[in-house]
């Protein structure tokens, strides 16, 4: 089969364009239009000059045939007679003859159905259907007496008028032709082929982009056409607006890439499901935790896996879900074995291109589940234990009064020395009672602001007073500028009063003891206690908050426990940082509720 050349196969695409063919019919029609508005006029001057020439024609032909002194003497009827003589002319078909006052003499042959009124405002009547010309003769030996009408055979007229239309119509039609096939020609190069490119360019462009082909690798043709006209501005706008759309899908593709790889690697498994519940995407952790494929779990719907939900459950759940309003739900999800395990879903709407999905967010609550019975179990164990301190501490108290009772008693020196130790430990058990009693409870904050310098300055003086060997060891620094806190001032003074103690114990009687309050950072107040006694070693540093954990040979170890419970209450870190060459610090931050003016800290006291 022989191959059309692509020239050919332009020219015939361009043929056959609807463009092409709308703009080829205007302007033909156009040109047609205006050719005929212009021509008609020469028509109808030919048809009078056609006219004209047939009753000159005929008029010669018959003063050839009469005799002028015959028809000057001639007179009515005798001059119809005689004027009979001009029919031998095929061209004359007959006449009549008027005197001057209109009045009729007589007539011959076919007689003209034009008037000598008629023909006085005029030269002549054509009849088209008729074939037939009515005009008004000139001839001088009748002149001044009658007025001679004749009437014509005027089928060459009409053949030729015939004829000259027909040649006007094909001069017509071919410069039509010629006019249109030009303007298309320029047209062609200028116009319709830059718009067939462009429109195969946008076809192009957007099966690259359905298709996701690289842009980098698309050549457009109608670029070629990109010339300083309005056109030229189209194909050039094209261009910009492929590569802002290409652009946009390359940026999309790489949230969408971004947002897939966040997904996958969650610590959470992803669903979305549609509204009749069959799940239509997963991630990587969903296919993990319930033991499916992918292409597994896409043939799944949601009661499949949620074992404690019906479809209509689900229904219902779904008839409630409103986007911008999530829901969380307890369940159970069954895996492919069989197993299972408990799961808080958070389920929300996502309305996209007129369709509804959920998106569930679901979260393996296994080790909540034990954290919770665990602390449930420590909970009843709290209270069991205060409880039993209670129970305990009451006889106590009658122990201890009777114990210091026998101190008024004259004991040998040996009982007396039993005496001070029973009463030694009896105190301490209490202590120890007291301090298991206040760790075993929440603790209650009666919050008030407390300006921390104030505090702490108050509170050094406190111990200095009733420690003297404190006054020349502690060393405190304050800020210049109030600093203020919402707490319990009670329980702040048990926290810090624990620190200072813990300090003096870690370290010798010579030795600094230094309690700065520092500049507030990030809605936070540092306070810290250092003191330079022996290093605590790493691994006993995690363990010291612990409860009834101690270094002490008389430590109960809650101390520092129950300083962290109060922190922890508060909204604020305890932090313990120790090292051979800088000692021993111990942080507490505390959220602050003013911000300080300029940092600046007072003289040490």
């Amino acid at each position: 089969m022989a191959r059309v050349s692509p020239s050919l196969q332009s020219i015939g695409e361009f043929l056959q364009a609807r463009l092409s063919k709308r703009i080829a019919y205007w302007v033909f029609v156009s040109i047609v239009v205006i050719e005929v508005v212009i021509l008609v006029p020469s028509v109808l001057r030919r048809e009078r000059e056609l006219l004209n020439y047939l009753r000159s024609l005929s008029t010669a032909q018959a003063l050839g045939r009469l005799d002028a002194a015959t028809l000057a003497n001639l007179q009515d009827e005798m001059l119809v007679e005689y004027l009979q003589g001009i029919q031998t002319s095929h061209v004359i078909l007959g006449g009549a003859i008027y005197d001057l006052d209109g009045t009729r003499v007589g007539r011959f042959g076919e007689p003209p159905q034009l008037t000598l009124a008629e023909s006085q405002r005029g030269n002549g009547r054509y009849y088209r259907r008729q074939n037939r010309y009515d005009a008004p003769w000139d001839m001088p030996p009748l002149r001044d007496r009658y007025v001679l009408v004749v009437r014509h055979d005027a089928g060459w007229v009409q053949q030729e008028f015939f004829a000259f239309i027909g040649r006007i119509t094909g001069l017509v039609v071919i410069i039509s032709v010629f006019v249109t096939g030009a303007t298309l020609v320029v047209l062609r190069r200028l116009v319709i082929k830059p718009i067939m490119l462009l429109r195969q360019d946008l076809l192009t462009a957007g099966r690259a982009i359905g298709d996701d082909r690289d842009p980098q690798a698309l050549a457009f043709e109608s670029l070629l056409y990109a010339r300083a006209d309005e056109l030229g501005d189209v194909i050039a706008a094209f261009e910009q607006m492929f590569g802002q759309i290409t652009a946009a899908v390359a940026i999309r593709k790489q949230s969408e890439t971004r947002f897939r790889t966040l997904v996958e690697q969650a610590a959470d498994a992803f669903f979305v499901i549609n509204a009749a519940g069959q799940i239509v995407d997963v991630n990587q952790n969903a296919c993990d935790s319930l033991g499916y494929s992918r292409d597994e779990l896409l043939d799944l719907s949601v009661v499949d896996i949620q074992t404690t939900y019906s479809q209509a459950d689900f229904e219902a759940l779904w008839q409630q879900l409103q986007p911008g309003a999530p829901q969380t739900r307890e369940g159970w999800h069954q895996r492919k074995d069989g197993t299972g395990f408990p799961v808080e879903v958070r389920l929300g709407l996502l309305e996209t291109q007129g369709d509804r999905y959920g998106l569930a967010l679901v979260r393996d609550i296994r080790d909540r589940k034990v954290s919770e019975a665990a602390q449930a179990r420590l909970a009843e164990i709290g209270e069991l234990a205060a409880m039993i301190v209670h129970e305990v501490r009451n006889p106590l108290t009658t122990v201890l009064l009777g114990l210091n009772s026998f101190r008024s008693l004259p004991l040998p020196e040996r009982a007396q020395a039993r005496l001070e130790l029973a009463l030694e430990e009896a105190e301490r058990l209490q202590k120890l009672l007291n301090e298991i009693l206040l760790y075993s409870r929440d603790p209650t904050l009666e919050l008030e602001p407390v300006e921390i310098n104030g505090l702490i300055q108050d509170l050094a003086k406190s111990l200095a007073h009733n420690q003297a060997s404190l006054l020349g060891q502690l060393t405190v620094m304050t800020m210049v500028a109030p600093v203020v806190v919402m707490g319990d001032r009670d329980k702040l003074k048990q926290v810090f009063i624990n620190l200072i103690a813990n300090a003096q114990e870690a370290c010798p009687p010579e030795d600094a003891i230094t309690w700065t309050v520092h500049p507030p950072e990030t809605g936070q107040v540092t306070i810290s206690v250092h003191n330079s006694g022996a290093p605590i070693p790493p691994t006993v540093l995690p363990k010291l908050t612990q409860p009834f954990f101690t270094t002490k040979s008389t430590g109960s170890g809650l101390g520092l426990a129950i300083t962290k419970r109060i922190i922890d209450a508060h909204q604020g870190q305890l932090a313990i940082a120790s090292a051979a060459h800088l000692g021993t610090t111990v942080t507490v931050r505390l959220p602050v509720v003013e911000r300080p003016a300029p940092d600046n800290q007072r003289p040490p006291n």
